[in-house]
């Protein structure tokens, strides 16, 4: 195999798809990438961790048509390190299963795993794929998927529940700490039925962060659901998922619809004294407690063996009496961060019960969280 390529659109190329290679190697295979011609000027880069797939396609100059299998992390590394604008040459000798890669008077030589090796990432049925705008699922995703248990599981609070129909698209995450819903209105294309999936949050965190940057408001995507995954296909990257199974809480049920205390702040001011008052807060909780009276919020934080924060900020406040509430504000900080509105909206029935925030006057977007009981 031999082709030239543009250090460039390669370098962005191998960063994608780097990201579905193993992280804990059990097959040396799964640390590598599998680079293949599919014409004379097109190739097709993958990795998988076998729950987890990427492909991507880049333009070059296919001189021997073939396939490899290099070193995700070494290949990154010698591509990141090369000059910008240059060209690069590949030559694979399959007998000595050795690479030279070469750019300028740079040259160097990585070993190569059989491509045979390398396991297949089945496309899914792409008949019977659904189609909506991908902009909507983006922001569907970035609004919720922070709220995902982070830990390594199967467990389904480590997915994002997805639900589609021929007009609406809702994601939903939760920890059981929290919980962020997105409901959106959405253009369809194939749907007859409601749609649902439990969606490992790392797969849709990637696929956000390969198509993100670059996504246009028109741009749709493809989605294929069967045999117990899931597939993203745009127009430069073809993403496939495992999908988790069980059954989601029924997390419509933990918000409250009747919420007789309200409060409005400006976003970026409670951000700003969160940051601020946290710095006091104890490292283990991270509590900081916020005050509503006389039009103000306080906040107020302590580490008792090292000291206390207080800041304060302007807050509009309905309630029949002062509120003194507490939480983790780093939870705080995920929701606000994602509220798009300039003022966020707070909703509770005191200071233990299930809070809500919101955008200002878009009831899209909500983001629960349990307040912590201090003395």
């Amino acid at each position: 195999m031999k082709f030239t390529v543009q250090r460039d659109v390669f370098h962005q190329a191998v960063s994608s798809t780097q990201r579905a290679t193993a992280t804990r190697v059990i097959q040396p295979i799964l640390s590598n990438i599998l680079i293949e011609s599919l014409d004379s000027n097109r190739l097709q880069l993958s990795a998988t961790d076998l729950d987890f797939g990427i492909e991507t396609w880049v333009q070059g100059q296919i001189i021997e048509p073939g396939k490899t299998t290099l070193s995700a992390k070494k290949l990154a590394e010698i591509v990141a390190k090369l000059p910008s604008g240059s060209e690069i040459l590949f030559e694979i000798d399959s007998e000595s299963q050795v690479a030279r890669i070469e750019c300028g008077a740079s040259s160097f030589d990585i070993r190569t795993l059989p491509p045979d090796e390398f396991p297949v990432i089945k496309p899914l049925d792409q008949e019977n794929y659904i189609e909506l705008e991908l902009k909507a699922l983006i922001r569907a995703v970035n609004q919720t998927a922070f709220a995902a248990a982070s830990y390594e599981t199967n467990n389904v609070l480590g997915g994002v529940y997805f639900k589609l129909t021929a007009e609406s698209l809702e994601m939903a995450a939760t920890d059981g700490s929290r919980l962020a819903r997105c409901q959106e209105k959405v253009t369809t294309e194939n749907v007859n039925e409601e749609i649902a999936a439990i969606i490992p949050v790392k797969a849709l965190q990637e696929f956000v962060k390969l198509v993100g940057p670059s996504a246009k408001s028109d741009d749709r995507v493809r989605l294929a659901i069967q045999e117990g995954q899931i597939s993203f296909r745009t127009s430069d990257v073809y993403v496939v998922s495992r999908l988790l199974d069980g059954q989601y809480p029924q997390y419509q049920q933990l918000i409250p619809n009747d919420n007789s205390i309200t409060a409005f702040a400006n976003k970026m001011s409670l951000m700003s004294s969160l940051e601020r008052t946290s710095v006091m807060a104890n490292e283990r909780t991270n509590v900081v407690k916020l005050s509503f009276e006389n039009g103000n919020l306080s906040l107020a934080a302590n580490t008792p063996e090292i000291g206390d924060s207080k800041d304060t900020i302007e807050a509009t406040f309905h309630g029949a009496e002062p509120l003194s509430i507490a939480f983790n504000y780093k939870f705080l900080l995920d929701a606000l961060r994602v509220i798009e509105s300039d003022d966020v909206r707070m909703e509770t029935n005191g200071a233990l019960a299930p809070t809500l925030f919101k955008d200002k006057e878009n009831n899209n977007f909500l983001c629960l969280v349990m307040p912590v009981q201090v003395k």
